[in-house]
């Protein structure tokens, strides 16, 4: 994993932030893998917005500050521009499935951009769609 781009999903923060989530053993290990392996978090800033919302109205501003602090500052962010809106807009409409979100879909199209195979998230759309996650045997 030395250098390998980790992508984190908003499923897999918000396991790693809370002690009561049900994955946040694994979100905890798999975070220290990548970082004990040299390996580089990140997002896009859709992701970055969705993990803000849903941390601070969950877990409260204790939180956030380390999702600012702590998570952040050890992330790339990769920045969803119009035309790419567009094209994901466009996705969403074709599928015609309520389940699968903009916002995963900008991460699956991040993802290939940048070659990314694995994703700290706990979101059955991420191996559907062909990449590896903790609960994998091939996460390891």
């Amino acid at each position: 994993m030395a250098g390998e781009l980790i992508y984190l999903d908003t499923s897999g923060v918000l396991a790693y932030l809370d002690a009561d989530d049900e994955y946040h053993d694994r979100a905890s290990r798999a975070w220290a893998t990548v970082l004990e392996s040299g390996g580089v978090f990140f997002m896009t800033d859709w992701v970055r917005l969705e993990c803000w919302s849903l941390v601070q109205r969950r877990l409260g501003i204790e939180a956030v500050t380390d999702f600012h602090e702590i998570i952040l500052r050890q992330c790339t962010i990769d920045s969803v521009n119009g035309n790419r809106f567009d094209l994901l807009a466009g996705q969403v409409l074709l599928s015609r499935r309520r389940d699968l979100s903009l916002v995963d879909l900008s991460s699956f199209d991040s993802m290939r951009r940048h070659g990314i195979k694995r994703a700290i998230a706990f979101n059955q759309h991420f191996t559907e769609q062909g990449f590896v996650t903790p609960e994998m045997p091939e996460w390891q």
